[in-house]
């Protein structure tokens, strides 16, 4: 009696559908996973960085109020046009959008 090829064939079948869920997986679920991934932690960098910024300029002006002379009001002043002309150099070097018609 010849041998039946059908648990061979059963392999076969299964190694593919296999091969094909594994690539499904890879293509879908895995990049899904990666994306969420870069969300959360680029959203917890960003306010770790912005809570950090505004803690570091909150000590930047009790310490300037310490060793400036005179109102606080005068470092606001200073830090004022240190910011201001900051963002009119960081301005300056922007590019201009292109014109859409």
């Amino acid at each position: 009696m010849p041998p039946s090829p059908a648990p061979e064939w059963a392999v076969q079948a299964l190694d593919k559908v296999d091969e094909i869920v594994g690539k499904v997986r890879a293509n879908t679920t895995d990049r899904l996973v990666r994306i969420a991934r870069v969300v959360v932690f680029g959203l917890l960098a960003v306010i770790m960085g912005a809570t950090a910024g505004v803690l570091a300029v909150i000590g930047l002006v009790r310490a300037l109020d310490e060793v400036i002379p005179g109102p606080v009001w005068s470092v606001y002043l200073l830090l004022g046009a240190i910011f201001t002309a900051a963002g009119a150099f960081l301005w300056s070097k922007k590019t201009a959008s292109p014109v859409s018609a």
